[in-house]
């Protein structure tokens, strides 16, 4: 014989509910709650208030919106409908609040369409809270005639279940699901002292009943001795046809499942047995809970202490013991049936196991086994993520980093919207993107131009001239005893950062090669482009600060022949990281070749060229779902020169740049329009120099991303449907640098002051206008 497991020990009126505790039994019987022997009345419990905390990014970069956590919603077969589950109904209804159902609620799940079989002592209707959700295949054995309840647990356990929601008592977890109510108790022995008994035949007979009637989930809030060979049969063959078996595991307060929930979970039961434990309103293992034991890995835990439900007479009670947890794991299979059809039983169950709240010892232990039930997370993807549609995995922490090209424009979730994801089960859920979307900012260029522990050598070989550029090994060390001997006498404390080599091979035609430095400044040490003045913020195009580049290694070219002057120029290197979280560091190459012409005192060149990036787009940072695979930009440079006579020049220089970045994730294609330009005066002589610039930093003037993105799901056929959007990345800001440089030669070497404005930096509008002033001495060896 098995008997139902929840004897009470005592039975306490506690005004205006009844606290009913089910302990258990020792000597391989136990009996069920006795019928209480007051009448409780029912009172309204109010709604707790509830505090969410979340978790703050930080990062180096400015972000476009202050991040908010990640909403993710999960794309359920049905669709959600708008209300208010919130209710009182829902807080007075701690089994569901235990565990938020309200996930599911809000996905517009709630166990329509799934059965779940209660084998127990039958089910009377209360009110309508099962009206017409009762199958009509429920039926009775065991000598009974009819399913009515008349102890109680069997109503008890439904209702924690599938009571409906229709804002009286409390609210089942599935409450749209239906019940196969199959009354299994020995006839005549409910009522009595030692409750309700059940036959292993019977019990085996209505197991196997269930399993040919419909049922997704049988709930056996049963318990006591090991049950027959013929009832653990009836287990295997329901776990075979693919049902999910959730089974008390006792309430005798030992350190592992009573006999019957030990049998009923074995190796031969498919692993599709959960063993429900009982946690307290803390998520504390309950004193009276049998614990996991050597069965870890089948248990899980759910609120079943004071748990508030009805009896057959519709009466409150809060009601504890293992059978009243038992309940809650069922219904969150059966809201998992429902919401995502396509899951195997063997992945539902791994999803409650990885989902579940780990308590006691890190990972599956011997009290809490798997851990507390918790359909939050359950209804949150798992493991990785990916557009639906393709295998680009996406997380809720990527991020997007727009350059100082970009600015201010609008790379937000509100420009981008959602896409629907797949998790590593094949779940498919609706994630906001560009959750996170940062900007790089202006930058400090005066900072960065006035690093005080560089020391420079020059070398002049005839034809070829060295230029070496060091700085201290460690951030620590001082420049001591440092002059024209001082490298070779303290080589092991210093490092080179740059260096460069430029043979004159004649008047006409020279060459320069350097690590460390860009194309462009190789260029100005060739005497390329002189007159351009001595600038820190005010950078003339072809200097490309706004991309935050690492020039690697650079390689330019001069040859002057029949009255025209020709330019190569190539540059490899990285991009800076933007991010803490940044493991790469993006790659990129640069070349342009160029005609000049000099009519007169007026020198023009124009130049061709090319920028090749990988893993960014015009400096900025895509989100893997957003694209990252990088970008051909083609520009046209004009620069022009007028010698004004007694060491003074004007010059001026324009690039307008076309961006094309590669397609991945959602982004189908990447056209951006771009402009930079700078207007200066100049002079300089042998003893001084003085200059202005006005510069326009590179800033995108039109163009977009264009992006095709999953936005349905369906789950009978895996057809994903798609919608087109188009994101702007033209900034409203505009950036604007004027800077004024003023040197005098003193020794060997220079003092310079320069003093700079730059409004909208980062060409971010709202950004606050940067202004400052260097002074700075240049000793070269």
């Amino acid at each position: 014989m098995v008997v139902r497991g929840n004897r009470a020990r005592w039975c306490l009126a506690a005004a205006p509910l009844a606290l009913l505790a089910g302990c258990g039994g020792g000597g391989g019987s136990v009996s069920s709650t006795p019928t209480p022997t007051t009448t409780p009345t029912t009172t309204t419990t109010t709604t707790p208030t509830t505090t969410v905390t979340t978790t703050p990014t930080t990062t180096n970069t400015t972000p476009t919106t202050t991040p908010t956590p990640t909403v993710i919603n999960p794309v359920a077969s049905p669709t959600a409908p708008a209300a208010n589950y919130n209710d009182s109904q829902y807080q007075i209804s701690n089994a569901a609040t235990d565990i938020s159902a309200i996930t599911a609620y809000n996905a517009g799940v709630n166990g329509n369409g799934v059965t779940l079989a209660v084998v127990d002592s039958g089910l009377t209707a209360v009110g309508t809270e099962f009206t017409g959700r009762i199958s009509s295949a429920s039926r009775a054995f065991g000598g009974n005639t009819t399913i009515d309840d008349t102890d109680g647990h069997g109503t008890a356990i439904s209702a924690i279940a599938i009571a409906a929601r229709n804002g009286s008592d409390i609210q089942g977890i599935a409450w749209g699901a239906s019940v196969l109510a199959l009354r299994a108790d020995t006839a005549g022995t409910c009522g009595t002292t030692d409750g309700c008994k059940f036959a292993d035949s019977t019990l085996a007979t209505a197991v196997d009943y269930a399993r040919t009637n419909g049922a997704k989930v049988i709930n056996l809030s049963l318990g006591g001795s090991s049950p027959s060979g013929q009832l653990a049969q009836a287990i295997q063959r329901a776990t075979s046809a693919g049902i999910i078996v959730v089974v008390a595991a006792g309430n005798d307060g030992t350190a592992s499942p009573d006999a019957f929930a030990q049998i009923a979970s074995s190796t031969a039961a498919n692993g599709l047995v959960i063993i429900a434990g009982s946690h307290d309103a803390t998520g504390a293992i309950s004193s009276f809970s049998d614990k996991a034991g050597t069965f870890g890995q089948y248990y899980l835990t759910a609120l079943g202490e004071r748990v508030r439900s009805f009896n057959q007479s519709g009466q409150d009670f809060l009601y504890s013991g293992t059978s009243f947890a038992a309940p809650a794991i069922a219904a969150a299979v059966v809201l998992l049936e429902q919401a995502f059809p396509t899951l195997t039983p063997a992945q539902i169950i791994d999803i409650l196991y990885k989902s579940a709240t780990d308590a006691g010892a890190t990972g599956t232990d011997d009290v809490y086994g798997r851990g507390l039930l918790n359909l939050a997370k359950a209804f949150q993807p798992i493991g990785t993520a990916s557009l639906a549609g393709s295998a680009v995995p996406v997380t809720t922490a990527d991020a997007s980093v727009m350059s100082s090209a970009m600015g201010d424009s609008n790379l937000t979730t509100s420009s981008v919207g959602s896409a629907i994801i797949l998790d590593s089960y094949g779940r498919a859920f609706n994630m906001p993107l560009a959750t996170r979307t940062y900007r790089a900012g202006g930058g400090r260029p005066l900072r960065e131009g006035l690093r005080s522990d560089l020391m420079t050598r020059n070398t002049d070989l005839g034809p070829v001239s060295v230029s070496t550029t060091m700085a201290p090994r460690f951030d620590d060390a001082p420049w001591q005893g440092f002059g024209q001997r001082g490298f070779a006498a303290n080589e092991e404390r210093v490092r080179p950062t740059s260096g460069t080599i430029i043979s004159r091979f004649s008047p006409g035609f020279v060459t320069g090669m350097a690590f460390g430095e860009g194309a462009a400044s190789l260029s100005s040490r060739m005497g390329d482009t002189g007159g351009q003045g001595s600038f820190l913020s005010a950078r003339a195009p072809a200097y490309g600060t706004d991309m935050a580049r690492r020039p690697q290694f650079a390689l330019a070219m001069r040859r002057t022949d029949g009255g025209l002057d020709f330019h190569m120029e190539a540059e490899q290197g990285r991009l800076a990281r933007l991010l803490p979280t940044d493991t790469l560091e993006p790659a990129y190459s640069q070349m342009r070749v160029g005609v000049g012409r000099r009519l007169g005192r007026l020198a023009m060149t124009a130049y061709l060229g090319t920028l090749r990036e990988a893993h960014s787009l015009l400096g900025a940072r895509l989100a893997p779902a957003l694209g990252s695979g990088g970008a051909m930009t083609r520009f046209i440079d004009m620069d022009a020169r007028l010698d004004l006579g007694d060491g003074w020049s004007a010059n001026g220089s324009v690039r307008r740049g076309w961006t094309q970045g590669q397609s991945g994730g959602i982004l189908a294609s990447a056209d951006l329009r771009s402009m930079a330009a700078s207007l200066g005066l100049v002079r300089e002589r042998a003893s001084n120099r003085i200059g202005l610039r006005f510069a326009l930093p590179t800033r995108v003037t039109g163009g977009g991303l264009g992006l095709i993105v999953p936005t349905s799901y369906d789950y009978e056929t895996g057809a994903v449907g798609y919608d087109s959007r188009f994101v702007s990345l033209a900034p409203q800001g505009r950036e604007s640098d004027m800077e004024a440089n003023a040197g005098l030669r003193v020794g060997d070497g220079w003092l310079e002051t320069n003093l700079f404005w730059r409004r909208q930096p980062g060409n971010i509008a709202a950004a606050p206008d940067d202004m400052g002033a260097g002074l700075r001495y240049n000793l070269q060896f």
